[in-house]
């Protein structure tokens, strides 16, 4: 994570769609964490940075912005966000997460469309229809997270106050920052200033 929320918006250290969805609260573990999808404008543009719409549904969602449906994705996408929250923490902790209501929601939403090529990746050929549409990659990422080796490979950053989660994809399991060039750095620094006070 980073100081800096239009950086942060643009950083992605989960390895998921849905990680880094639920990685869109930064300073999530602090008394001020700093909201960076507050409105449907902003849910947009982190879909477009993260590449999970084709250019021409997100074009064709830009246009519903204004509407009470777009207002009520962003209720939506806030729940959806702690839900993974939720199921992540139970995984790390070895427990079974706890399905229900995401079991509730999945079954409303259609099935997956096709693919297409999208800026040298592949991305769900969604057309921009509906508000909702810029959930439904999130959604479909948490399920092949659960169902995959994914799901025993969670972590979640030990920088204080951060708490981004990520698949740690090391060898031997131990990966400990969601950055170590952010919150490793920052951490590092911390606790070298920490043993400095401590011995004066």
């Amino acid at each position: 994570m980073s100081r800096d929320p239009a950086r942060a918006a643009s950083q992605f250290f989960g390895g998921r769609v849905c990680l880094d969805f639920a990685n869109t609260l930064d300073w999530r573990l602090t008394d001020s964490p700093v909201e960076l999808i507050p409105d449907f404008a902003a849910l947009l543009a982190w879909s477009e940075r993260r590449g999970i719409l084709p250019t021409r549904a997100l074009t064709k969602l830009r246009q519903h912005g204004g509407e009470s449906s777009a207002r009520e994705v962003i209720h939506v996408a806030h729940w959806l966000r702690t839900q993974i929250w939720s199921i992540a923490e139970d995984l790390i902790a070895g427990r079974r997460a706890r399905l229900g209501t995401l079991n509730d929601h999945l079954a409303e939403l259609p099935s997956q469309p096709g693919l297409r090529v999208h800026h040298s990746r592949y991305v769900f050929e969604l057309d921009g229809s509906e508000p909702q549409q810029t959930l439904w990659p999130v959604l479909w990422s948490l399920t092949a997270v659960l169902v995959s080796e994914d799901a025993g490979r969670l972590g979640t950053c030990q920088g204080q106050g951060c708490g981004w989660y990520f698949v740690d994809e090391s060898p031997n399991r131990s990966r400990t920052w969601c950055s170590s060039e952010v919150c490793g750095n920052r951490e590092r620094v911390r606790r070298a200033y920490a043993r400095r006070r401590a011995k004066s």
